[in-house]
């Protein structure tokens, strides 16, 4: 087996077509690469819908650089847009009788098209079937497939005509935009228009996806369709089915799927890994188990004044949780300029592949997913309850808000969409709930330890079960009334000593103010200050040894954790809580340092990622250090496995393995 490079190459036909082919076949030789996939009307150099005679031009472009490919090399087809990312300039051309997209307020789009004109899917057709003619290894559907984000359209669409009408057929009564869109959003109780909008969306999608895919494989039954997606928050919006929309692209081949990677320009290492587990594993989640993963690793604006080298190997051997077949790469613009080898990516890209290959040939990444389950939802969007109901954000789920928390903080985690597959230790978040009946809800509760943030346990109260955890009433405190200006440990010694404190003020979030049963069995850990030293509010508590409050909740985005909750005291009360629930998981000790774990035959595998800015000269691990017979571990700053020498405490393990900064190790216990 081999982790794939997929080199995304871009040249502008006419203007350096021949010199940039033959530099994409040094280049594909120099770093490795797997498969070229050809740009085709992208970006700066697209001049909106082609027309059959630029389609040619493309097709003449796709045949040459297949001529040109190193032995071995496959090739790929891009064409950059489906429905069309968004106007910058454009509009139709002679003989694009689209229908355009609309947004909200009934702005039509000047190029953006509604996925559900026929016309344009008969356009879609002719082009995905001629550019399947050369017979690639995938054909891909660009992210500008969905109904979010398409400038200058407010949020996006579809409320054209068309749809309109299809949304009042399904109410029963003529409905203009805005009472539609009021009753899609409305606070509370979900409107029975919020499932049409949902509903219309997802068959819509699948409907156009179903063109192209049948559309590829009448003309190369063996080239696969590949879907490049963006954040899967914002696609729950809008109603998209992963498994059912990939089964329908994929038609009996393998799903093929190019999961964002969330940072295009370089950021600080944890909050990348902050947004990756939030984003990127989530996506994974949501994908048919077999579906090859190759995820899109690209540096736009380009250049080394955007990512480094260093940043670009960095997320290279941080995706690998995802259990990958390889990766997409996007390194140079797209506006013909063409290859750029002072930048040194093939250099980069050249050397960590050996590891790459090596940890993904472990197999380990398919082993049994260990660690704290974060159960979410695809289609949390149908059920969860809005506050305002005057924006299109406000449905985006918050159900893997845990991911990113305990990612951050050394925790292993892993997502389960399926609430009867949850795992011994399960974390809720957001109104994942509202998914759940009561029943199903009980059957949860029973038998493992729960975590709830402030926002599920509000939901739970709201739906009549807040005895599962011990709650009479609550109440949101919101960020900086002064309430809640800080956070003390009450229950025992924390980073030392006692009292220990954390801030709830600026960078933190709302507090659930939680009055609980009075015959509940309640362990509280922490305690609200204001700013006078007088306690306003339980903090943290475990009730009846089976279920952990963290009362943050109503949390900006989906796709970041308060910067404040970010620190080693909750990182603290955390990893003691559950190493008291289950002592033989281990937990890297601290700040931004990842652990996905895994289990197989007795052993337990430990991916571990330092994304901090330090390197850490020795790892230390809590767990059970009595159950450690021994540790082998591959380190992707050596590239090698070698035996780990370690000193056993009475918290854990303390590895004499070196983690640079930016670097990995792959740990595998004998237990």
């Amino acid at each position: 087996m081999s982790f794939l490079y997929l080199f995304r190459f871009c040249c502008d036909p006419g203007h350096n077509a021949d010199h940039e082919t033959a530099s994409m076949r040094a280049f594909a030789e120099a770093a490795r690469v797997d498969d070229v996939v050809v740009f085709c009307g992208v970006q700066e150099i697209n001049t909106g819908h082609t027309t059959p005679e630029e389609q040619q031009v493309y097709l003449k472009l796709l045949a040459n650089v297949k001529k040109n490919l190193p032995r071995g090399v496959s090739l790929s087809v891009n064409p950059w847009h489906t429905l069309m990312h968004l106007d910058a300039g454009k509009t139709l051309r002679e003989g694009q009788d689209f229908r355009l997209m609309t947004d909200p307020d009934g702005r039509q789009s000047d190029l953006c098209v509604c996925p559900a004109c026929g016309s344009w899917r008969e356009y879609i057709r002719a082009l995905y079937a001629l550019y399947a003619s050369v017979e690639p290894f995938i054909i891909w559907v660009e992210d500008d497939f969905r109904f979010h984000n398409h400038d200058p359209l407010r949020w996006g669409g579809c409320f054209c005509d068309w749809h309109m009408e299809t949304y009042s057929r399904m109410a029963g009564k003529a409905l203009t935009r805005d009472e539609f869109l009021k009753g899609v959003l409305r606070p509370g109780k979900t409107h029975p228009y919020r499932k049409i909008w949902l509903d219309c969306c997802r068959v819509v999608l699948q409907e156009s996806a179903a063109v192209i895919g049948d559309a590829v494989r009448g003309v190369s039954p063996g080239s696969r369709v590949g879907l490049m997606s963006s954040l899967p928050q914002v696609h729950a919006a809008e109603g998209r089915d992963w498994r059912a929309l990939l089964t329908v692209l994929a038609g009996g081949l393998p799903p093929v799927c190019r999961v964002h990677l969330p940072s295009y320009s370089e950021d600080t290492g944890g909050k990348y890994m902050i947004r990756f587990n939030l984003i990127s594993m989530l996506n994974r989640a949501f994908l048919p188990p077999n579906t090859e993963v190759y995820p899109e690793l690209e540096n736009f604006p380009f250049t080394r004044f955007t990512k480094s080298r260093k940043f670009t190997r960095f997320q290279l051997l941080s995706a690998l949780p995802m259990d990958l077949a390889g990766i997409t790469i996007d390194l140079f613009d797209l506006n013909g300029s063409g290859i750029v080898w002072e930048e040194g990516y093939q250099d980069t890209l050249r050397n960590t592949k050996d590891v790459l290959t090596a940890l993904t040939d472990s197999g380990i990444f398919k082993w049994e997913k260990e660690g704290v389950c974060v159960l979410a939802d695809p289609c949390s969007s149908y059920t969860l309850q809005t506050r305002q109901g005057i924006s299109m954000e406000e449905l985006y789920p918050h159900d893997a808000f845990f991911g990113g928390l305990l990612g951050a903080y050394g925790v292993p985690f892993y997502y389960e969409t399926d609430p009867e597959r949850a795992g011994r230790v399960a974390a809720i978040g957001g109104q994942y709930l509202r998914n759940l009946s009561a029943a199903e809800i009980e059957a949860l509760f029973s038998g493992r330890f729960i975590i709830l943030n402030g926002d599920a346990a509000e939901v739970l109260v709201d739906m009549g079960l807040g005895r599962l955890a011990g709650i009479a009433a609550c109440e949101w405190v919101p960020q900086n009334n002064g309430e809640a200006a800080y956070e003390q440990v009450e229950d025992a010694v924390c980073q030392g000593w006692s009292g220990a404190r954390a801030s709830a003020m600026i960078l933190c979030s709302d507090v659930l103010r939680v009055t609980y049963c009075g015959e509940a069995d309640v362990k509280k850990i922490t305690g609200f200050y204001n700013s006078f030293r007088e306690r306003t509010a339980d903090g943290q508590a475990i009730v009846g040894a089976r279920l952990l409050i963290f009362p943050f909740g109503r949390f900006a985005s989906p796709t970041e954790i308060p910067p404040m909750l970010l620190n080693n005291v909750r990182q603290s009360i955390f990893q003691r809580v559950l190493g008291e629930v289950c002592a033989s998981l281990p937990m890297a000790d601290g700040p931004y340092v990842s652990a996905y774990c895994y289990s197989q035959g007795g052993q337990t595998a430990l991916y571990l990622i330092n994304a901090s800015s330090d390197d850490i000269e020795a790892v230390t691990l809590k767990t059970d250090a009595a159950s450690v017979k021994g540790i082998r571990a591959y380190s992707s700053a050596a590239g090698r496995w070698e035996d780990i020498p370690f000193e056993r405490r009475q918290d854990g393990l303390r590895l004499l393995c070196p983690l640079p900064m930016w670097e990995t190790a792959m740990l595998v216990m004998e237990c």
